[in-house]
């Protein structure tokens, strides 16, 4: 099991993420619906992992960029609204990932060959964006101890040490799969553990995409 006593399947989570993000990109009643749904299960995780102050202003960003830009074209203006939920519904999905769940995932769809090279860059991939986003933390608190504040001006000598960082964590990560004669698959068995809050999700999604579509 996963993270010690934590119970979660992310079958059942990925299932419902499709459900959501179908319901709320059909309708506007359905992003309505699935920004409740969003309230009562996924605020919580978000939250544990984000901070509000990431969540909220980039969530409000990239929704109301294509409502002005459909707004001034004539277009659906509530539009930006789906993509808020949706970016919500990212921002939960990321935040609900339990190390080797990805790995699990990718082999037991497309076994221990495919699926263990994909599942080992997933998860890779997972861990080098929340090791960029503890690097990017520590440069804020540095600027801060130093007296500045962050600014546009920051932002491209960050992004480079940021740059220089991931690049060396991934070469170290290649010279230890190299020196022990990695090449491609490998055996992984994978580990799923049912829990009652992944069925309570997958039910109320299934309910509100019968109820509002079907």
């Amino acid at each position: 099991m996963p993270e010690g006593c934590i119970v979660s399947d992310i079958r059942l989570r990925l299932l419902t993420l499709v459900l959501l993000s179908v319901l709320s990109f059909v309708s506007l009643f359905g992003a309505a619906a699935v920004f409740c749904w969003w309230l009562v299960f996924g605020a919580k995780t978000t939250f544990a992992k984000n901070s509000w102050k990431v969540v909220v202003p980039v969530s409000i960003v990239v929704g109301l960029f294509p409502s002005l830009v459909l707004y001034f074209t004539g277009g659906d203006f509530f539009y930006g609204a789906k993509i808020l939920v949706l970016v919500l519904l990212a921002f939960w999905f990321s935040a609900s990932l339990l190390a080797g769940e990805l790995m699990s995932f990718f082999v037991w769809v497309f076994g221990q060959g495919i699926g263990f090279d994909s599942g080992m860059a997933a998860e890779f991939s997972v861990q080098a964006l929340y090791e960029i986003r503890d690097d990017f933390s520590r440069m804020r608190s540095a600027l801060r101890i130093k007296g500045q504040k962050f600014s546009l001006f920051a932002v491209p000598s960050l992004a480079a040490g940021l740059l220089i960082l991931s690049l060396r964590r991934a070469g170290v990560q290649s010279s230890l799969l190299a020196r022990r004669g990695y090449c491609s698959g490998g055996t992984y068995v994978s580990v799923f553990s049912l829990g009652v809050t992944d069925f309570l999700m997958l039910g109320s999604a299934v309910f509100l995409y019968g109820v509002l579509l079907v």
